[in-house]
């Protein structure tokens, strides 16, 4: 497994992904494991299951107001077959970004 925290404007940084789990493979239900918030800097309440599906989950920040988060936009797309529109802000992805794949 893999785990990858994209901040804006920044190089996408590898994360230790002990802990980190993917999507129940049975209900398709992505956990939201402690290590996640800490990770992101945010509180637990805020962290958002942004996209799953077998083989990757992708969290972000609930409403986050930092920068646009350009490689994180990129690499969700890339992984989950979904493109951001970035004219549209309330599609366009803002703050820490964490995404983990098998």
């Amino acid at each position: 497994m893999h785990a990858t925290l994209y901040l804006p404007h920044r190089n996408p940084q590898p994360v230790f992904a002990e802990g980190l789990s993917l999507p129940d493979p049975a209900t398709g239900f992505a956990a939201l494991p402690e290590q996640v918030p800490m990770l992101m800097g945010c509180a637990r309440n805020l962290v958002d299951v942004l996209v799953s599906g077998p083989g990757y989950v992708a969290y972000s920040v609930f409403d986050c107001e930092e920068p646009i988060n350009e490689s994180a936009m990129a690499a969700v797309a890339k992984v989950s077959g979904v493109e951001s529109d970035s004219g549209d802000e309330d599609a366009v992805l803002c703050g820490p970004v964490l995404i983990i794949t098998c």
